[in-house]
């Protein structure tokens, strides 16, 4: 009888890999734990430059296109039809406070510069009643980040280190209505849709892990060295809608109100990874348990002690899925008061449920997470369910100083506006200043805005500094 050929060779090829990973499905991959994703909470970004000055106090304002993005039952306080475009740019600086032990955390700078807003707004009025109609493009999250950690492992004796980068954001295309429905009462809403369309929605995280280190084979100690690549994509698809009324209380007093819905997004996940270790001495014979791990430091032993001297394992996975990730619903009411035609002022508050904001973890078999190569980072509490829900103030003034052809606005702002923890809110602060121009059909105006807080994570409290910096133009028809 002819034997199996087939069959002879799949019994070689099964005999011939290590027998200590066994347990693991051939190929497998590396990955880090969600929490590096958002080393802090998703950052909201202000809309314009007029609203960022006053302190992003502008729920009872909305008189400017941007009135989409803060309250849209505002939008009907245009008179001309107009254009606009709003550009930011943000410097970030993280300096950690390490409070675990034989763990080192690199300090960070961030900078990005974005489009922030665009629009295009028409007024015009039907059955007696001031409507607008416009359409708005808004960057609404920021999700930049960056790590560089050296740690111990757990279990082994060895170090190894994880330098991440995450660059993406979130934007919507909008558009918006809003009606006038008594002379001191209007509303609006703002359709927005979450996609990829037009340019890249979502995120993006290249990771680079090495390390080295020791462990027991038979009677010897060998040394081992490993090296892995991640690379992670993520793209944001949903809708949801912005709803507001804008509320004429008197000729001082105006009060608005605001409602975010929440919504759940289709979030695609692609993930490439690939990992190779390296035995570094001669092979001595024993005898070794696999267990069936979780963990890439749980797993390195099994690995070398299945390699012979100089030899290497390498290993990678590719794959695609679609996880689904719970936006949290946010509100506020916002008053403002007209103390003349030259001084305004306006407080905020607003709300937003954290304790709703949910990714779902991926489903895909055979990932090996770097555990304690990225202690730092809070995101694993906040996208499980686990954060508290936040309170933001805002507090902002303008003041105009009009001349027979030009106006200037000064313009002032103080907030405070947490980010959510595990079991704690993380307090930031922060003031903004604001001024610009107005002649004839244009407008220009500039913001500076600076936010400071601690962010309290496992192994760090991390220290942030954020400058921001917006610059808009509007066109009046």
């Amino acid at each position: 009888m002819r034997p199996n050929l087939p069959m002879l060779w799949l019994a070689v090829i099964c005999w011939a890999l290590p027998r200590t990973l066994s347990a693991q499905p051939l190929p497998f991959g590396i990955s880090l734990p969600p929490s590096l994703n958002f080393a802090t909470a998703p950052n909201p970004v202000g809309s314009g430059a007029r609203a960022v000055g006053k302190g992003t106090a502008f729920i009872g304002v909305a008189d400017d296109a941007t009135a989409a993005s803060h309250n849209p039952g505002g939008l009907v306080q245009l008179e001309r039809p107009e254009v606009s475009i709003v550009g930011s740019f943000f410097v970030r600086h993280e300096t950690q406070d390490v409070t675990r032990p034989e763990t080192v955390v690199q300090h960070q700078t961030l900078d990005s510069l974005d489009l922030n807003y665009l629009s295009a707004a028409y007024p015009f009025q039907l059955w007696q009643r001031n409507l607008v109609v416009s359409l708005n493009v808004q960057r609404l999250f920021d999700l930049q980040g960056k790590a560089d950690v050296a740690s111990r492992f757990l279990t082994l004796d060895g170090i190894q280190r994880v330098r991440s980068r995450q660059d993406g954001g979130l934007f919507t295309i909008s558009p918006a209505a809003a009606v006038q429905l008594t002379p001191a009462l209007s509303v609006g809403a703002a359709f927005n849709i979450w996609t990829d369309a037009f340019g890249h929605q979502g995120w993006d995280q290249k990771v680079a892990v090495q390390g080295e280190g020791r462990v027991v084979s038979g009677n010897r100690i060998v040394p081992f060295v490993f090296d892995g690549r991640i690379t992670e994509e993520f793209t944001f698809e949903g809708f949801n809608v912005t709803v507001g009324f804008l509320w004429r209380i008197n000729e001082t007093f105006s009060l608005g109100g605001v409602v975010r819905t929440p919504f759940t997004a289709d979030l695609t996940h692609r993930h490439g990874s690939a990992l190779a270790v390296t035995r570094s001495v001669p092979r001595v014979e024993g005898e070794a348990s696999a267990p069936a791990a979780s963990s890439l430091e749980g797993m390195i032993p099994d690995i070398v002690e299945g390699l012979k001297p100089g030899e290497s394992f390498t290993t990678g996975l590719s794959f695609r899925e679609t996880l689904a990730m719970d936006m949290a619903v946010a509100y506020g009411l916002g008053l403002s008061a007209r103390l003349s035609d030259r001084l305004t002022l306006s407080g905020d508050v607003s709300r937003v449920h954290w304790s709703a904001f949910r990714l779902e973890e991926s489903r895909q078999a055979g990932v090996l997470l770097v555990e304690n190569g990225a202690p730092s980072g809070k995101g694993r509490a906040v996208l499980n369910g686990q954060a508290e829900d936040t309170t933001s103030l805002r507090v902002g003034a303008e003041y105009l100083w009009i001349r027979p052809n030009v106006a200037i606005p000064f313009r002032a702002g103080v907030f405070y506006d947490p980010e959510p923890g595990a079991g704690r809110l993380d307090n930031f602060f922060g003031f903004s200043l604001g001024t610009g121009l107005a002649r004839k059909r244009v407008i220009l105006d500039i913001a500076y805005e600076f936010r400071t807080g601690t962010v309290h994570s496992e192994a760090t409290n991390t220290s942030v500094q954020q400058h921001k910096i917006l610059t808009s133009v509007i066109y009046h028809f």
